[in-house]
């Protein structure tokens, strides 16, 4: 994943997927974190402990929306390629009683990808059109144990981490062969 909803943040970072649960490297890759796209809480993990937040992290956005019961209207936008993937283009509205105003998303979505959205403009007034481009996607299976964290992690203090430990079975993502693309 490169990018986010955040102004000018173009920092990479690898993303996995699990049915309901996202997972993403944290800053610096130091941490992870885990979102569950459903009810939208995220737990931190890192060697110092973990940490529990109530709100989806924001490399978890869009999918995190998901979660929202949100009513869709899709109009089609075309076609494009992007990065050599060949993509419907649809552009997106979602509503919701839990969202303050509609949020509008262009997809780019690959045919080779089972129409995974490559790339994704939020569309704002004003201007800001925060873009995510998603590189060396690879559909299938995860590892489970990538998406092992503590149930009971507590919210975070005021400005202090909390000093739980990580779960035993919780763990980084294998490296990958100098010629084979990570996932993400």
């Amino acid at each position: 994943m490169v990018g986010s909803v955040l102004v000018r943040d173009d920092r990479e970072s690898h993303v996995y997927r699990s049915g309901k649960l996202m997972r993403s490297e944290g800053a610096e890759g130091r941490n992870f974190l885990i979102t569950n796209l459903i009810t939208q809480d995220t737990y931190g993990v890192a060697n110092t402990g973990c940490l529990h937040d109530r709100h989806p992290y924001v490399r978890a956005i869009p999918f995190s929306f998901t979660g929202l019961d949100v009513k869709m209207e899709r109009t089609a936008g075309g076609q494009e390629t992007v990065d050599g993937h060949s993509c419907k283009i649809e552009d997106v509205s979602l509503n919701s009683p839990k969202l303050p105003n509609p949020i509008k998303l262009r997809l780019w979505e690959a045919e080779d990808l089972q129409g995974f959205p490559v790339k994704i403009e939020f569309v704002r007034i004003g201007g800001h059109d925060p873009v995510i481009h998603y590189k060396n996607v690879v559909l299938g299976p995860q590892d489970p144990t990538l998406f092992i964290y503590p149930k009971t992690c507590e919210p975070p203090p005021k400005g202090q981490p909390m000093p739980t430990k990580a779960p035993p079975g919780a763990r980084k993502p294998a490296a990958k062969p100098a010629d084979t693309p990570p996932q993400q």
